[in-house]
């Protein structure tokens, strides 16, 4: 039985459903869970295509299941091969659920783990809810180091995407495109592009990233916080996550500090400033870019949430330069 998603949150272009899966899929599923499902309950958050399903199984066993098939891109497939993986090597000290099964027939894949009954942090950012992640990011970069994982390398997987500033320099039309979406700031194109530049000298490291953190893929229960959503981890420095985390903080809730969280935060107080700059130029020009393109059919609402974001991240950028 499916039940759909309603209310506040749910989406305006829904998710495929259990019952609408191939059966020769379905079948296989169940196969690697050792148990029909006999409940699915589909989850509006996201900002993928496929199937997100809280489901019962007829044991009584719980799992949160995702699936996609390559006919609506072969990369959610390659995603969900890759989450698989990851959530397979995470140890079990670190935040984030279990695998519990993964199906793959070559077209279809999809992944079984833990049904974390959980709420992601209210937006605005509440200050009691941002220090109980900010404590989890350091128990999760203590779990993730050395990294189960040697690959894929944060400098390699970011290398292309970190380039905005440098792609607008070089395009005089997407520069005026983005000085008109932000008539507030003055883009000093050439000098942003420098500091850009500089990003990845100390971005390598030795810790498994969550790689995509932002406040939906986040839950808290009342013990803990959990990450979830880990098709996007990558080897990289121990701070990486949490200066990618700060500018939706800082978009939902503009009174809090970043700069001054970055200063302070275990991960992140003792990497030089210069450092911290160059990130943070990089991954504005990134938010800027991005938030420009043609929406996803899937998540229209995704480019508004980019730009506001953008904006958070070069008033971050301002006060440090």
């Amino acid at each position: 039985m499916e039940i759909p998603a309603t209310g506040p949150g749910s989406r305006s272009r829904p998710r495929p459903t259990w019952s609408e899966l191939p059966g020769a899929v379905r079948s296989g599923i169940e196969h690697v869970l050792g148990a029909p499902v006999a409940e699915a309950v589909s989850v509006p958050l996201g900002l993928t295509p496929g199937l997100a399903s809280r489901v019962r199984l007829a044991d009584g066993r719980r799992a949160f299941l995702k699936a996609a098939g390559v006919h609506r891109g072969p990369s959610d497939v390659e995603k969900l091969r890759r989450e698989a993986r990851v959530l397979d090597a995470l140890g079990p000290d670190t935040p984030a659920p279990r695998l519990l099964g993964f199906y793959d027939d070559g077209r279809w894949a999809a992944l079984a783990c833990t049904d974390v009954d959980g709420r992601p942090p209210v937006l605005p950012w509440t200050a009691d809810e941002l220090e109980r992640v900010l404590e989890a990011l350091t128990t999760c970069a203590a779990a993730t180091t050395p990294a189960p994982l040697g690959e894929p390398r944060f400098v390699t997987d970011w290398a292309a995407d970190l380039t905005g500033w440098r792609h607008l320099a070089s395009n005089p039309a997407a520069a005026e495109a983005a000085r008109a979406a932000f008539p507030d700031h003055d883009f000093d194109l050439e000098r942003f592009a420098r500091l850009e530049a500089g990003w990845s000298v100390r971005a390598d490291g030795d810790t498994l990233l969550h790689g995509d953190l932002r406040a939906d893929n986040i839950l808290l229960t009342e013990e803990r916080v959990w990450f979830v959503d880990w098709p996007s981890a990558c080897v990289g420095a121990p701070w990486l996550d949490l200066v990618f985390l700060l500018p939706g903080v800082a978009a939902s809730a503009p009174a809090f500090d970043v700069a001054e969280i970055v200063r302070t935060h275990p991960l992140t107080r003792d990497v030089a400033p210069a450092t911290i700059t160059a990130t943070v130029a990089a991954l504005a020009g990134f938010l800027v870019t991005v938030g420009l393109e043609p929406a996803p059919w899937y998540a229209p609402e995704v480019r508004a949430f980019q730009l506001a974001e953008a904006r958070a991240a070069l008033r971050w950028l301002d006060g440090l330069i």
